[in-house]
């Protein structure tokens, strides 16, 4: 039967090994709540790069039927036909 001193002993040995290992976890765990954050920060970043191109997108596709491109006429036509009713529509209102 090992002696009180020698329980003792071990006892602190398992509480060192306890307490390094735990601090290992924490810096383990701040490197990785700081990774999650640089990747948040990038992925924001895509997001916003993303809806900028969706943006330019459409603006390129409204320009491009403005100018009456072959594959959209029928786009064309009806913008075309909703500006002419908004113009009357302010021609009416003014009269």
């Amino acid at each position: 039967m090992p002696t009180l001193s020698s329980q003792i002993s071990e006892i602190e040995l398992k509480i060192k090994t306890l307490i390094s290992e735990n601090n290992r976890l924490k810096a383990q765990m701040g490197d990785k709540d700081q990774r999650i954050y640089e990747l948040e920060k990038a992925n924001n970043a895509l997001i916003n790069s993303f809806k900028e191109s969706e943006d330019r997108n459409v603006a390129l596709k409204t320009a491009n039927a403005m100018l009456g491109s072959d594959e959209y006429k029928t786009k064309t036509k009806l913008k075309i036909n909703s500006l002419i009713r908004e113009i009357d529509q302010c021609i009416a209102q003014l009269a």
